[in-house]
């Protein structure tokens, strides 16, 4: 976990950037409870290079360990390096959500951040069509890949491709390009910094309630021994 302010986790990764292949995890809670459970994504997880905290559960965990550290939200994280692209020309690839999304928001994100994105591609794949698409996303020799198909698939897919995969830098973004491409609305300024997106987005996307009870698990773990 690299942890402290959101300038100093953000300045730690630029400078790692080229050193070594990155795979960066923006850790939340609900990621945290499916590490716990001793299954293929906390192999996944465990293998990642780093992980940076994302949820303000994390920050209060970290915070109970007598760890100082700020939020670096996914979305936010992925908007740095955009604009760090943008300055050292990082070639880009866009995986996960719909066809339509994931092309409109490659499209946006090239005008905002004056970014070159050398490919995008939809999440709904099969297993079996990963090796065609791996060979995809390293014959245009991007340098950063954004994966977002939420949790647990799109740690899944790196961690299982990890080794084959050349970018210099991968990272889970969950629905960003959705925020991105205007389909979905980031949460109000008012819940990301109270630390409640969770929330906004349960009541606009209200299958995910059923990730109530690990939320619920995992707040009550983190105060049953308050020091």
């Amino acid at each position: 976990m690299i942890y402290g302010s959101q300038d100093d986790i953000y300045s730690f990764i630029e400078d790692q950037i080229g050193k070594e292949k990155l795979w960066i995890v923006t850790l939340n809670a609900l990621m945290y409870m499916e590490y716990l459970k001793g299954n293929e994504y906390s192999k996944a997880i465990s293998k990642a290079t780093f992980s940076i905290p994302d949820g303000v559960g994390i920050v209060k965990l970290l915070k109970k360990k007598g760890i100082e550290t700020e939020r670096c939200p996914g979305i936010d994280t992925m908007k740095y390096l955009l604009e760090l692209s943008e300055i050292n020309n990082y070639r880009i690839f866009l995986l996960g959500s719909e066809e339509g999304v994931v092309k409109q928001a490659a499209q946006i994100i090239e005008k905002i951040f004056k970014v070159n994105i050398v490919g995008y591609h939809h999440g709904y794949f099969d297993k079996n069509a990963e090796g065609e698409l791996v060979r995809k996303i390293n014959d245009s020799k991007t340098d950063l890949l954004f994966v977002g198909m939420g949790i647990p698939k799109q740690e899944s897919f790196i961690f299982r491709n990890y080794e084959t995969l050349q970018a210099k830098l991968m990272m889970g973004v969950g629905g960003s390009f959705d925020v991105f491409a205007g389909v979905t609305k980031r949460a109000p300024l008012f819940f990301q910094k109270l630390g409640l997106e969770w929330l906004y987005r349960m009541f606009e996307e209200p299958h995910r309630f059923k990730k109530l009870p690990d939320l619920f698990k995992f707040y009550m773990n983190l105060y049953r021994n308050k020091d």
